[in-house]
């Protein structure tokens, strides 16, 4: 630390941050004179209408009569709750089955930028919708939205996240028109959970993003920038009465008849493709609503496979496990309960079950929730100092999965909370997870933090799972990597003290893992570890015609094993920018000194830098490079090579309906004393999006990884009715380059025609 500290890049680089925060604050010292009145945590009083509203983009229905109409949006970014430069008018109303909600969206039509597109594909779009709290107790939110021609976006927006995977059934449709575009909204109760009966009113926010030189971001409720909580600063929806959720019952059939080939040893070119027989499948889930609090989901033999494949990853220099998004609907819906700051529960470690269950409960402050399931392939990350193992690819392990959560909420932004994971294993054996967790909010801009869990870790007795694993051992007793029913206890702690405020941010954060920590339904990939780490942050929001804002900081971080062994060590200065016409920059860089295998490396530098521009509706480009001193991790003894790693991307739309994202991932390490290539290579991948309607699309993925010589081809056609009620029709097609002559073989083959429709009873 005190190396780089003397480093004179070092020096130069603080020194070109310090003078951009000097100029930010001349630049921030001017302010608007302009009058306008923001409306902080308003009120909007909601009347039922007598009259049916038909969606269909118009606003012409008797219905809209008697909505209440909200005015005097404020723009909350790039402004700070000024008069946003276009005018918004929305309207909301409702009657026994739905909520609705109309916007008139004012501007220049020609400016609009607006694609037809798969519903959570708009989101560079202009777009209208709600940030709703039902239970108006700021603990999370619903945000439903949608682009002028009406394609859906929504999500939830929590505490801790925002979490866009989440899909939500409603109707909405939109049309562009002479002084901008309008959009109506139909939003089911049915769709929401929501207290019977409560004292608290609804929570709310009309929502506008305005996508020109810079993204303006409009909103009904003014959003002060000092107060980190965004859902307690949202406006008050009232006069509901009358209402519940419907329905308390819902079926989701799914049925899927596939065909798959392979070749028969994937190492031999020459070797026969088999072809396996047609195999059909069905399934079936079911939601309960036992009230407008609870809901049990349950799922019969779900095919939980993907349709859309995980993008590659360039894992040539990294020892450790990749985590992938979770998108599978049964898993998405109450997934903010489980959220911790360990990764305690990981839902996609349930990988193949034949049943599962989940219970979520929202009584007030109180929340519970409780997935369970019976899972035929389990995978089992198993973590250690600097690396991590994988068991279960291949090999069929059996497991049951209960995971339990209670939250206690208080105050604002702050709760306590319970969690209790349990893996038992067919071959005998169980992982097992205790959890106490805090966070507490206190004036206004501080917050507290705090996590412990326990693990108890009962291996099973087959030494034959774990045999292509090389022999570590861990832990005060000198355990073993191998399943030889070994029984150990472990630990694992996290604190954090934030600051988080208009223009200067502080956090300071220690976290431990034992030698023997596990999570059997996690993803915790390192253990035998103390970190602590601060970052200090100053942000400017200039009037200024090219920058819209700013911030720099820096980042320091200490790691030791439980041998008190320095592991790392770092000095993190950053400078992040957002430009006009969108466009993002971000500069790291990062001086290091890790001890890998025994050995140790003082001289790791690197600089990094993002830019990421959406300048034009037709176009928009991106690009990340990283370049510098890194530890070539998989070389035995490790080395310190010079590496260039990076991406380039672009988005083309020619026209509304078609888009085209090519991609490119590129990584390098050099020998500079030896003067050799370690690795070098690339992955390229293309997806082509074209939209037939709203509902019909089809997709072509195309991706070729050179570090492997693999290529994938996958066609998808989709028909989607709405979030849960779809048809794929697609195939997969894998190619390897076994070299000359045999060049690039078929390895595998799929077709598959899937199908899955919502039944609300």
């Amino acid at each position: 630390m005190v190396g780089c500290l003397r480093n004179n890049r070092c020096i130069l680089f603080g020194v070109w941050i310090l003078g951009f925060l000097a100029a930010g604050n001349l630049l921030a010292a001017s302010t608007d004179s302009t009058e306008f009145t923001p409306l902080f945590k308003p009120n909007v009083i909601i009347q039922r209408t007598p009259q049916t509203i038909t969606i269909d983009g118009n606003l012409d229905d008797l219905g809209w009569n008697a909505a209440s109409q909200v005015n005097n949006f404020s723009e909350i970014q790039p402004g700070d709750n000024t008069a946003p430069p276009v005018k918004t008018t929305a309207w909301i109303t409702y009657d026994q089955s739905n909520l609705y909600v109309a916007f008139r969206a004012y501007g220049n039509p020609e400016e609009i930028r607006v694609s037809l597109r798969d519903r959570d594909a708009m989101f560079s779009d202009d777009f209208v919708g709600v940030f709703l709290d039902t239970y108006g107790n700021q603990d999370w939110a619903y945000e439903l939205l949608a682009n002028p021609l009406g394609i859906q976006g929504d999500g939830r927006k929590t505490r801790m996240t925002e979490d866009m995977s989440f899909d939500a059934v409603f109707q909405t449709k939109g049309k562009i028109t002479e002084t901008g575009y309008q959009v109506e909204f139909a939003i089911p109760f049915r769709s929401l959970r929501f207290p019977a009966e409560s004292s608290e009113p609804w929570r709310i926010t009309f929502y506008r993003n305005l996508p020109r030189d810079s993204r303006h971001q409009i909103s009904w409720a003014a959003i002060d920038r000092d107060n980190p909580c965004l859902l307690c600063q949202l406006g008050y929806l009232k006069g509901l009465e009358g209402i519940s959720p419907g329905s308390n019952l819902e079926f989701l059939p799914e049925a899927i008849v596939s065909q798959r080939g392979y070749l028969r040893d994937d190492e031999d070119p020459t070797s026969a493709f088999v072809n396996k027989n047609v195999n059909a499948e069905t399934s079936l889930g079911l939601k309960y609503n036992f009230s407008s609090n609870s809901t049990i989901d349950v799922a019969v033999n779900p095919d939980f496979s993907q349709v859309e494949a995980d993008p590659a990853h360039i894992d040539v220099n990294t020892t450790f496990a990749l985590s992938y998004p979770e998108r599978r609907p049964f898993f998405q819906e109450g997934s903010d309960l489980f959220e911790t700051w360990m990764d305690l529960v990981y839902t996609r470690s349930i990988n193949d079950p034949s049943l599962a269950t989940k219970l979520t409960g929202r009584y007030g402050k109180t929340n519970i929730a409780y997935i369970g399931a019976r899972d035929e392939r389990t995978p089992i990350i198993l973590p250690f100092e600097e690396q991590s193992e994988f068991v279960g690819g291949e090999t069929r392990i059996r497991s049951v999965s209960n995971i339990i959560r209670v939250k206690q909420n208080f105050a604002e932004e702050s709760h306590v909370g319970l969690l209790a994971t349990d893996r038992r294993f067919d071959p005998g054996g169980s992982a097992t997870v205790l959890n106490a967790d805090f966070n507490h909010r206190f004036l206004q801009n501080y917050r507290i933090r705090g996590q412990f869990a326990l693990s108890q870790t009962r291996e099973t007795q087959d030494t034959s799972l774990t045999s292509e694993i090389d022999a570590i051992t861990f832990g005060k007793d000198d355990y073993t990597s191998e399943f030889d029913g070994e029984n150990y206890l472990g630990h694992a702690l996290y604190t954090e003290l934030q600051r988080d405020a208009r223009i200067w941010d502080v956090d300071l954060n220690y976290r431990e893992y034992s030698p023997t920590f596990r999570a059997g339904n996690g993803f915790i990939t390192q253990n035998n570890r103390h970190h602590f780490g601060g970052s200090t942050e100053w942000e400017f929001w200039p009037e200024s015609s090219w920058i819209d804002r700013y911030k720099s900081g820096l980042h320091v971080g200490y790691i030791w094993n439980y041998d008190n062994i320095r592991k790392d060590q770092w000095i993190v200065p950053y400078f992040n920018a957002t430009l006009i016409k969108q466009t993002h920059l971000n500069v790291h860089y990062i001086a290091s000194r890790e001890r890998f295998q025994g050995i140790d490396f003082p001289g790791i530098r690197r600089i990094e830098m993002n830019i990421n521009s959406e300048f034009s509706d037709v176009m928009t480009a991106g690009f990340y490079v990283e370049y510098g001193r890194s530890i070539a991790r998989n070389e035995d003894p490790p080395i310190l090579g010079k590496q260039i790693q990076g991406s380039v991307w672009t988005t083309l739309k020619p026209n509304p309906q078609l888009v085209i994202q090519p991609e490119l991932d590129f990584s390098s390490m050099y020998h500079t004393a030896a003067d050799t290539t370690i690795f070098a290579g690339f992955i390229l991948r293309t997806r082509i999006n074209y939209q037939f309607t709203r509902q019909l699309f089809i997709r072509f993925f195309v991706q070729y990884n050179d570090f492997y010589g693999d290529i994938d081809f996958d066609p998808l056609l989709t028909y989607r009715i709405n979030a849960f009620s779809v048809i794929y029709v697609g195939t997969t097609h894998d190619y390897h380059d076994f070299g000359t002559p045999a060049s690039y073989i078929r390895t595998g083959r799929q077709f598959f025609l899937k199908f899955r429709y919502l039944i609300h009873l």
